[in-house]
């Protein structure tokens, strides 16, 4: 059994009375890809190694199981254009790993303390448009990956804001993030809400440093084909992050002061059903680090996602 990286941390359990014996077969190592490309920027991919679970898991480990020096392109039909190679560490400073961060969706605390490559490009020529599509071709480590993805055009939502949940006596500050959809009158269109708090600390930083996807954040329009429809979502939290509204009584809720970014991505059909079933994973098993690599993957000869989102951006000031 194999898990997908890349991981921060593990608990180890123990305590029990008897000792039990557990014969876990031993599944090759896979290559796996998280791959995005969004209108107006360029791709961007992340290439790591299956573990497995009786590994060491440090910051060794973790910077390790990142892919380098493998040879990854983009092909809008124009031609393939070769992405490079960009690691972070000493190479970037505070301020570009910040924007590496808000790009990707990783961690920037990993970012500053382990060397993370991913592949992107400042060619214009395969940055993200709208009804394209692109395909992508990975050569590392003896394997090739291969996946095509198209980039949906947007809806957008007709209206966003914040409401208060009302689920404690005298609690006039916590709410949660809500929008109203007007689905097309067309079956096969799926969505991914992401938000950030791009509202400030007392410290200056930036409350959410990148994007973050709730569990259950995925739909699609099986059940609301054509129809509007009002929706919420709670508050995303970092995995095992360490800030205090993610450890009380704020946990899940945004609050009065708020400034919320909203991504509200269209995805297509494969792009929908890998991040659904990474969702049920991660939910089934408690955390990020449990998940068996089961989720429904659009990569030929590996594992992962390589997605076109159309996005929808918008703010709310929770007041």
């Amino acid at each position: 059994m194999k898990r997908l990286l890349p991981l921060f941390a593990i608990a180890l359990l123990a305590g029990c009375e008897k000792e039990i014996t557990v014969d876990l077969p031993d599944t090759p190592e896979q290559l796996v890809v998280e791959g995005t490309i969004e209108p107006g920027l360029p791709p961007f991919v992340i290439l790591t190694r299956t573990q497995s679970y009786f590994e060491p898991l440090d910051l060794t480990s973790i910077a390790n199981s990142f892919v380098r020096n493998a040879i990854v392109t983009v092909d809008n039909g124009n031609g393939p254009v070769q992405l490079d190679q960009v690691c972070s560490g000493s190479d970037l400073s505070p301020e570009e790993i910040a924007l590496a961060a808000e790009l990707t969706g990783l961690d920037p605390t990993l970012l500053a303390a382990v060397q993370v490559c991913i592949y992107t490009t400042t060619n214009t020529a395969v940055f993200g448009e709208v009804g394209r599509t692109y395909s992508l071709r990975v050569e590392a480590e003896d394997k090739v990956l291969t996946s095509v993805t198209t980039i949906p055009n947007p809806v957008p939502l007709d209206s966003v804001w914040f409401k208060l949940a009302l689920q404690r006596p005298n609690d006039d500050s916590l709410g949660y993030a809500w929008g109203r959809l007007s689905d097309p009158d067309t079956m096969g269109n799926h969505y991914r809400w992401m938000a950030r708090r791009i509202s400030h600390r007392a410290n200056g930083s930036v409350e959410d440093p990148t994007f973050i996807s709730p569990l259950g954040n995925t739909f699609e329009d099986k059940f609301v084909n054509g129809l509007t429809f009002d929706f919420s979502f709670i508050r995303g939290r970092q995995f095992y992050s360490d800030q205090p509204e993610d450890n009380n009584e704020e946990t899940g809720f945004f609050k009065l002061g708020d400034t919320i970014a909203v991504k509200f991505v269209s995805l297509g059909y494969n792009e929908h059903e890998f991040y659904t079933s990474y969702d049920e994973n991660v939910g089934s098993s408690g955390d990020l680090f449990g998940t068996p690599v089961n989720a429904k993957s659009n990569i030929d000869g590996g594992l992962g996602i390589w997605a076109g989102w159309g996005v929808y951006p918008d703010t709310i000031i929770c007041q």
